[in-house]
């Protein structure tokens, strides 16, 4: 059974929550008074009117230099590409690295983005990740062509001392 006391905390607890969450919904309504005086009804049609006379009229954009976009993209990509990384990971992890290089996608850092149109954007982040993830993938080839091309050597090394080992007596019979 609960006491008295119980009950009044509880409640006390449940007002206390309560006032906060009304104030956490009003706070934003006191702070932009637009938005407590918004109704449901649709806003009022406004009619078009021809700009002023002198007021500047705005040209279309340009077209997107995409020969510019694909160029720097391009270089970035190149530039950016940490080649030792994916080599070794190549070596390293051999067929996993491969895959790994195959399936990371890189990105263009944001700071190169500011202030470019969409479409250039588009341009250039579909050729940034097309040539990054290009040259990602043939670094971690040659890093598994490398080390296959270690093992088939080591391999062919071995074979022949053990040949060459079972033909000859070892040295320390021979002085007898």
């Amino acid at each position: 059974m609960t006491r008295p006391g119980d009950v009044r905390k509880w409640l006390g607890k449940l007002g206390v929550v309560g006032i906060v969450s009304a104030a956490m919904v009003m706070i934003p309504m006191f702070e932009h008074p637009a938005a407590a005086q918004q109704t449901w009804e649709p806003p009022a049609q406004q009619q078009w009117s021809p700009p002023p006379q002198g007021a500047p009229v705005y040209a279309p954009r340009p077209p997107v230099d995409t020969a510019r976009a694909v160029q720097e993209a391009t270089q970035d990509a190149q530039a950016d590409n940490n080649a030792v990384l994916w080599f070794f990971a190549g070596c390293l992890l051999g067929l996993i690295g491969v895959i790994i290089a195959a399936v990371a996608d890189p990105s263009p850092p944001a700071a190169r983005m500011m202030g470019k149109s969409p479409e250039y954007l588009a341009v250039y982040t579909n050729t940034y990740r097309s040539v990054g993830h290009s040259a990602q993938l043939h670094s971690a080839l040659w890093g598994l062509g490398t080390i296959v091309v270690v093992y088939v050597v080591l391999i062919i090394i071995i074979i022949h001392d053990a040949n060459t080992a079972s033909n000859t007596a070892p040295y320390f019979i021979l002085r007898e």
